[in-house]
């Protein structure tokens, strides 16, 4: 078995050093750095976390509790971008994939104590109020927020998506946006609409009217899209909407259908504009989506962050905005 002690004879250097440079001690001179890792990629050297915990009392465990994102597509990025945070700063990432106040839940956190985890994430789908017991592991909220304010909490922006999306739609001369939102439980669906409606004062436009719930729930809960009720009224006004703005990329899918229906061209008898950036919805479709995409893979690193080093990231709830991302839809 290759050890430490043989990687510092062939570097020819001491064993201390060979040390320094596995833990990333960042004062170990460039040169010797680099000649120590070459020798470990070569051997295939791989250190003993079991024998790194002993030394440091810390197991570089951060858990991941995810609930339902792991089979979620429109948030996968949570993941991609707490892992790849992770991995930055030298630590494991455990992820676990549960359903929400169920044994799954309770098994995911029993492991992680038996792993002496050094703090956890939950992640929940999507923006949402959560409930969660205190527990001894620090906990970094992720695409959620508890209402007391107990913990770090790490969301979307929604009011500021909003805003910036109609912006960018006024500003190419658009004047009559109608927004077909979400469900009112839901937690974006109110920012967005005050996004949208403000966005619209600060030009001079009253867009307050100009807000539609174009998603309902079934029996089950499942959501509904009916873009295809709403827009025959609202195309057949003598001042009909010259742009729909969809509350997420599924609805803006319903939308082309409908508008299809109607006999109206998507980007060029009228614009579409959406939140998500769904892969691979906004691509695929014809023309493809000019949609704000979620900042899901920066929010996901930034929680890693934030549970490597708990004490620098006092509870309360850190927001932050996406990018547009344009193709020919409007």
């Amino acid at each position: 078995m290759i050890t430490q002690r043989e990687i510092a004879r062939r570097a020819r250097t001491s064993l201390k050093t060979v040390s320094r440079v596995i833990n990333r001690d960042p004062l170990v001179n460039a040169e010797t750095r680099a000649r120590i890792e070459a020798i470990i990629g070569e051997l295939g050297y791989t250190p003993s976390q079991a024998a790194r915990m002993m030394r440091s009392q810390k197991s570089n465990v951060i858990g991941f509790i995810s609930d339902r994102v792991a089979t979620t597509s429109s948030s996968i990025e949570l993941i991609r971008g707490a892992q790849d945070a992770a991995w930055k700063a030298g630590k494991q990432m455990m992820l676990f994939n549960v359903e929400r106040n169920s044994e799954t839940e309770r098994h995911a956190e029993e492991q992680l104590a038996a792993f002496r985890a050094e703090a956890v994430i939950y992640a929940t789908p999507y923006h949402q109020s959560v409930d969660r017991t205190a527990t001894r592991i620090p906990c970094v909220l992720l695409n959620c927020f508890d209402a007391v304010g107990g913990y770090h909490a790490i969301v979307p922006d929604d009011y500021r998506l909003a805003y910036e999306l109609t912006s960018i739609i006024l500003d190419r001369s658009y004047r009559r946006p109608v927004f077909l939102n979400l469900p009112e439980d839901i937690v974006a669906a109110p920012l967005r609409a005050r996004g949208f409606v403000e966005a619209g004062a600060a030009r001079g436009l009253d867009l307050s009217g100009a807000v539609h719930t174009a998603v309902v729930r079934d029996s089950a809960g499942a959501p509904v899209f009916i873009a295809d009720h709403i827009l025959p009224g609202l195309m057949a006004a003598a001042a009909r909407p010259d742009l729909i703005l969809c509350g997420q990329d599924m609805l803006a899918m319903n939308v082309y259908f409908a508008l299809a229906d109607l006999g109206l061209k998507v980007g060029q008898d009228v614009g579409v504009a959406s939140f998500d950036n769904l892969h691979p919805i906004a691509k695929m479709l014809q023309p493809g989506l000019s949609t704000m995409a979620l900042p899901y893979y920066e929010m996901g690193a930034a929680a890693m962050f934030a549970a490597i080093e708990p004490d620098t990231h006092p509870p309360g709830i850190v927001r932050v905005s996406g990018r547009f991302v344009e193709r020919a839809s409007f």
